[in-house]
Formats: structure tokens, sequence, C-alpha cells
């Protein structure tokens, strides 16, 4: 469903003081509402407020903030590239570009998984380290200033510079990418994000979920072997309590509306039980 903007004299692209407004509502508001149920998705939603106020009335702000509200977890810093590609495509979904929110949502969780890694190997797992050490070691045995002055001043600059880099290419991508693909080309591309979400999130569920039965029948005879329960699955179907878990899970949010923390409570609720019984 599209909206109109709320005036004509609205539907011109973001100037670059709003593109930097934007980045800098990113960067210092991302992070301030984590939860359980959807991690990012209520910073997602608070940062884009800017760009939908620019363009839309109350109702098309109130939508444009529901679409993204879903389950977004990533290295803030990295994913910056991202918000630059949602930013350039919102855009053009309120200049009338055939951009709908299918496409917008489906391009952030098959970005999420990727960007994610690469964020936390690079930032977390590399520079922050290397500028603690840097840090530490100028503080010394005389507990020098120095240390805690740099690392207070190089850190912002290094990351912020890095992030500001990866949002404008992402928000040229996102923009110029919707202006040069149009009809089959870009059905064909929304096709492809899809199943690459599809993909990205079958992985993380086969390598995250891990359900397995601890059941056994016979063997109390001296000498019998017990038939393993989990043994037979493993050689039938492997991983497959696993499977049905996020398939249910899958079910209840989408077909029965439970909600992530609902969900999270019948989860704890169901383990207690079947560990009081024996049988995971």
């Amino acid at each position: 469903m599209m909206f109109q903007a709320k005036l004509d004299d609205n539907k011109k692209p973001l100037t670059a003081k709003e593109r930097v407004k934007m980045f800098w509502q990113y960067q210092l508001h991302y992070a301030y509402s984590i939860n359980f149920e959807n991690w990012h998705g209520d910073g997602y939603s608070f940062c884009m407020k800017p760009l939908l106020k620019k363009y839309y009335d109350k109702e098309g702000q109130k939508e444009g903030m529901l679409r993204h509200l879903d389950f977004h977890n990533n290295e803030q810093t990295t994913a910056s590239v991202v918000w630059g590609i949602i930013t350039g495509m919102e855009e053009q979904r309120a200049l009338g570009k055939p951009v709908d929110d299918q496409m917008i949502r489906t391009t952030k969780s098959a970005l999420m998984g990727p960007v994610a890694g690469i964020g936390d190997s690079l930032i977390q797992a590399t520079i922050v380290p290397l500028l603690t050490t840097i840090a530490i070691s100028l503080t010394g045995k005389d507990y020098s200033p120095l240390g805690s002055v740099l690392y207070i001043i190089a850190t912002p600059i290094i990351l912020w510079t890095y992030a500001y880099f990866l949002y404008n290419k992402g928000y040229f991508l996102g923009r110029n990418a919707i202006m040069m693909l149009s009809g089959k080309t870009l059905d064909k591309i929304r096709n492809t994000i899809q199943v690459f979400g599809v993909v990205v999130i079958g992985a993380l569920s086969a390598s995250y979920v891990k359900l397995q039965t601890i059941l056994k029948f016979g063997g109390n005879n001296r000498g019998a072997k017990p038939i393993v329960l989990q043994d037979i699955l493993n050689n039938i179907f492997p991983n497959i309590l696993s499977l049905l878990l996020v398939l249910g899970c899958y079910y209840l949010v989408s077909k029965k509306n439970y909600s992530i923390a609902k969900l999270i409570g019948l989860l704890m609720a169901m383990v207690l039980v079947l560990s009081l019984v024996g049988i995971i």
C-alpha cells in the first residue's frame, strides 16, 4: 500500500542536511530501546521518524514506523550501510517509485546476518580491543590519563568516520538501485532478497536451535543396551526436533499472533515440564 506525501512540494529527495540528520539520528538513538521481542526494531522505527515526517501525514507515519518494528540485531557501526540503504529505499518509496513494504523488510532481514558478522569481527573483536590495548599501554604504571583521553577521543572519531562512509555508500546504493530498476527486474531482485533472507534465517536456526531428547527404552536386563530415541531420530532425520520447534514457533507467531514475550514464556514452561518428566 502506497501513501501520498502530505504536500506536493515535499516530494523531493532528501537534502544533504537532512541526510546528515538521518545519520546522526541513527548513531545517537539506534540502541536506546533494546528488548527481547524485536531487539533493535524500536530503534529503527524511531530513527526513521524524520524521513517519515517529511513525506507522510500521521497515518503514513504510523504505517512507516510499523514497517520497521521487525526484529533486527546488528552491529551498529557497520550496519550504517544497512541504514543508508533503507533510508534510500524509503525516500524512493515516498517519491512514488515501486518500493513496497515487503521489499524494505526483506532487505533488512537479508542483510542482518552478513553485516552483523562483519561488524562484530571488525569492530567488536578488532578495532575496539586494539584501541583499548593502546590506551592501557599509554596509561602505564603511573596511571597517566593520556590513555583514557586518547580512547575517549579516538574511538568516536574512527567509528563515526567509518560509519558515515558506509552510510553514504548505502544511501546512494539504495536510491540508485530503485531508480535504475523497475518492472520484472525489480521483481526478480525482490524475490532473490526474499530467498536469501529465508536462507539466512534457516542457517541461523540450524546453528543456534538445538533440541534433543534423552528418552531411552529397554536396557533393564543385564548386558542389554537401552534404545536411545535420539539416535533413531538422527538416523532418520537429523535435527528433526529442532526443525519442528522452529516451525512450531513460526506457526504460533504468524498464525496465532503470539507475541515474542508470550512465546518465550511458553517455551520456558515447556522446557521446565519436559525436563522434570525426563523427556529433554
